[in-house]
């Protein structure tokens, strides 16, 4: 199996003034293609801290992919790194110098010597050519490693990456052996619950390894088997996830990229049902994450961010009686939230959440991280309370994906009901 390590370059990463997204989208991709990825490295804009973690990784992976540090300042010392690694020298890429002024002059910019450095590459490496910006990427191989050195641009090196893969797919071949992984989510399950299942599921299978991980209450499961034929590492994963799914039930709602509102936008088609949603403490979190689906404007009609008491009254017509009686952090204010929106929407389903994200406006009996959401619709109505813990963007997050579940659970037994279950 080939071995990988990630180095991501770039003072900034160091320092926390960007997230590294680089790292996480090239693990997923190699994972992909049967590539092990077993370390990822971040450095800061060092030539000698590099070409150390370069080293080092050289004797411990086959394959090394870089992302950063190959733009026209004096701080993009990567291709400097590598050349003086393997003790060559670097030079001019014609072709990569053409397409660099073919860019700049595209955007009516003229050519700088600065951006002459962004041709070089050591002599000896292949080049991977930037259709995207103007860093040249290359591939440089010895002892039967290889370095690939991406720019930090997440477009440009996605673009690029793609490129060396093609060639990667084209110098190994099946019997190298295949390792393919496959993710699970699931929500409303522990995650210790759901590591049970798994390691049963593992005891049936050989070959075959796992990992959970719980953010916001989805439980995500890594599965990974490693087999000669890929088809029959396919098979496996198919009877591993079955498995899984049996034992969970409803609580997993996706695989992949399956987001829960994915999952609920599916099912507002599948029912043919409409939504519509008031949020207090969400802020709108719903109703975003939501739209993030394309099409979705055909199920759900709008949401409202009814923050203030004010706003509870005059757009949603709950009593003012109702929340001096029982507060606006109640089971009943929830409900009557659900209902109003679902009037006003006219939408089979309605959906309502207050709750006190905090750090401040606890109470004794109401503390931070108390959330009640409902939903309702002709015939039913589901009111739950929840007892959050973590910071107020926690707090709001849960909020919005326990809403979420809620309404795929609805939609789910509404299927069942009218013979549509899968």
């Amino acid at each position: 199996m080939i071995t990988a390590e990630i180095i991501t370059i770039g003072t900034e990463i160091m320092l926390g003034q960007i997230v590294d997204t680089n790292a996480r989208c090239i693990a997923k991709i190699l994972t992909g293609k049967g590539i092990q990825v077993l370390f990822q490295t971040s450095v800061g804009d060092d030539k000698e801290l590099l070409k150390n973690a370069l080293s080092l990784g050289r004797e411990r992976v086959d394959l090394i992919i870089t992302t950063g540090g190959l733009g026209p300042t004096v701080n993009d010392i990567t291709r400097e790194a590598i050349a003086d690694l393997f003790s060559v020298t670097l030079v001019t890429d014609q072709e990569a110098q053409n397409r660099i002024q073919r860019h700049l002059m595209d955007r009516h910019v003229n050519m700088q010597d600065e951006y002459k450095k962004q041709a070089l590459i050591p002599e000896g490496a292949r080049v991977l050519h930037n259709d995207n910006g103007t860093a040249t990427g290359f591939v440089i191989r010895n002892d039967k490693r290889e370095i690939v050195c991406l720019p930090g641009v997440p477009r440009e090196m996605q673009s690029m990456l793609d490129k060396y893969l093609k060639i990667y797919t084209e110098q190994h071949t099946a019997d190298e052996g295949c390792t393919l992984t496959r993710y699970l989510h699931a929500f409303g399950i522990s995650e210790r619950a759901v590591e049970d299942i798994v390691k049963d599921s593992l005891v049936k299978e050989g070959q075959m390894k796992a990992m959970t991980l719980v953010l916001d209450g989805i439980v995500t499961i890594n599965i990974l088997t490693t087999t000669i034929e890929r088809g029959y590492a396919v098979k496996i994963l198919d009877k591993v996830e079955q498995y899984i799914r049996n034992k969970c039930g409803h609580a997993v709602f996706g695989a992949g990229d399956e987001t829960l509102e994915y999952a609920v936008a599916m099912l507002l088609h599948k029912s043919n049902k409409t939504v519509a949603v008031a949020e207090s403490c969400t802020g709108g979190l719903v109703s975003d994450k939501l739209t993030n689906i394309p099409g979705i404007s055909e199920f759900f009609l709008g949401g409202v961010v009814a923050y203030s008491n004010k706003m509870k009254v005059d757009i949603l017509d709950i009593p003012e009686e109702l929340i001096l009686k029982h507060g606006a952090v109640s089971p009943q204010v929830a409900k009557a939230m659900a209902e109003g929106i679902q009037k006003r929407a006219l939408s089979d389903i309605g959906v309502g959440i207050t709750g006190i994200a905090g750090p401040a406006g606890e109470t004794k009996e109401k503390p931070v991280g108390l959330v009640y959401i409902a939903v309702v619709g002709n015939g039913f109505a589901e009111v739950k309370e929840c007892r959050f813990r973590g910071s107020r963007i926690d707090i709001k997050n849960f909020s919005a994906n326990t809403a979420l579940n809620m309404i795929r659970l609805k939609l789910i037994n509404d299927c069942k009901l009218h013979g549509q279950a899968d």
